[in-house]
């Protein structure tokens, strides 16, 4: 699928540079819909005149980040231009002793990361293992997708740690909401609305983040057996113990729980020691551990199969495991909190069959990263009140339809 609509390219490369004006190669497609140009702007005042240009010229647009998430969600309708966020990438603000950061939406999360651990005299971190390569996804991406990892099991996601946000809206506005302190009551807070938005309502240009205290020493219990049953009570016995486990993840097949504990030396090893004499299990040993801690979020997004994200009540955990192991090939669950997500192969019966088990217990389930019509199969209709309420706040901040029209739910 290709746009046909014509472009008048100098006001953009007046406003960016021409070296920042180019020409959409096959590789900046969006779900095989083909923009025409690709702007990179340096700043949030070019993002604000690249808007204005845009809707000036009535073109549509799509923002890339890294471009690890372009998958998700379903085609737009249109894309005549792409808004890159690469150059967005400065560190703004690190503010250790209020445990909170600024960084421009195009800054990867490595990049911040790596700061981090060179600021002399703290040991912070960002506490968010989303499903994407940390080298290329970006901050803005990862808060438009509203994507989180193994962590947020403790740490919450990333809708949690987003303190602040500012934006440029489809007419060229810019705006902002939150603040710089990790708590701020002044007024509704857009930047969880914002969240895992798709980039449909406005272009994140900038992100204020709550950090932690860096744990000097990571230990892992890995619980095993049988049944659903049985390893859902050892995790829900988990609960009662005097321990703060930073991830729980069921893994089915495998049969396993790993329980993560961050913390000192001193209290890591008494917490790993406390759940393997409470409700068993096998310490690993440091090597093991951190393999295993790497490939979490990984799982089960690794390969080409259709990823599939649940939710369902906790006290449902083991019916839950049970029900997605039946027809999913791999599920992690992340066991206190009652998300899954699960890898399935492109068969609709099976996928049909979990979304109406999970609906059933109470929950729901998205497709992440699937064909078209397979998304078609999981959202048949969209109709209902809370897609309307999404589609009057669409109109409320883009009534033009210029950003990304028909990428999130409902085709908003």
């Amino acid at each position: 699928m290709s746009t046909a609509t014509a472009i008048d390219v100098l006001p953009f490369a007046a406003l960016v540079g021409e070296e920042h004006a180019l020409a959409a190669r096959a590789d900046d497609t969006v779900q095989g819909v083909s923009p025409s140009l690709v702007v990179e702007p340096a700043d949030e005042a070019e993002v604000s005149a690249v808007m204005r240009e845009a809707s000036r010229q009535r073109l549509t647009v799509v923002v890339r980040g890294g471009g690890t998430t372009l998958a998700w969600g379903t085609p737009p309708r249109r894309c005549e231009l792409l808004l890159s966020t690469r150059r967005l990438d400065r560190l703004v603000e690190h503010q250790p002793g209020d445990l909170i950061c600024v960084a421009g939406a195009g800054m990867t999360l490595a990049a911040l990361q790596a700061h981090l651990g060179r600021a002399q005299g703290h040991r912070q971190r960002l506490m968010l293992d989303p499903p994407v390569p940390p080298e290329v996804a970006t901050l803005g991406g990862i808060v438009a997708t509203g994507c989180s990892g193994p962590l947020r099991t403790r740490y919450g996601t990333v809708r949690d740690l987003l303190i602040g946000v500012r934006f440029v809206l489809a007419d060229g506005t810019v705006g902002h909401a939150g603040g710089k302190v990790v708590k701020n009551v002044a007024g509704y807070d857009i930047g969880k609305l914002l969240t895992g938005s798709l980039g449909t309502l406005a272009v994140i240009t900038q992100v204020a983040l709550r950090l932690h205290p860096a744990a000097p020493d990571s230990r892992v219990v890995l619980l095993d057996d049988s049944t659903p049953e049985a390893l859902a009570a050892r995790v829900q016995g988990l609960a009662r113990l005097p321990v703060t486990p930073s991830c729980v993840d069921v893994i089915w097949p495998d049969r396993t729980c790993a329980v993560r504990v961050d913390s000192s030396a001193e209290g890591a090893e008494r917490q790993v020691q406390i759940i393997a004499a409470r409700v068993g299990g096998r310490i690993l040993g440091e090597g093991e551990a951190a393999a295993l801690n790497s490939s979490l979020a990984q799982r089960p997004w690794m390969g080409d199969g259709v990823v599939a994200g649940i939710a369902a009540p906790r006290s449902r955990l083991a019916e839950l495991i049970r029900l997605a192991g039946r027809h999913a090939d791999e599920v992690v669950v992340r066991g206190l909190i009652g998300v899954a997500e699960a890898r399935l192969g492109a068969d609709p019966a099976p996928i049909t069959a979990l979304r109406n088990g999970v609906e059933q217990l109470g929950g729901h389930l998205v497709l992440h990263r699937s064909p078209l019509p397979l998304r078609d199969l999981v959202w048949p209709a969209a109709a209902g009140a809370a897609v309307e309420l999404m589609r009057s706040v669409k109109h409320a901040l883009d009534p033009q339809g210029v950003l990304a029209p028909g990428r999130h739910l409902g085709g908003i």
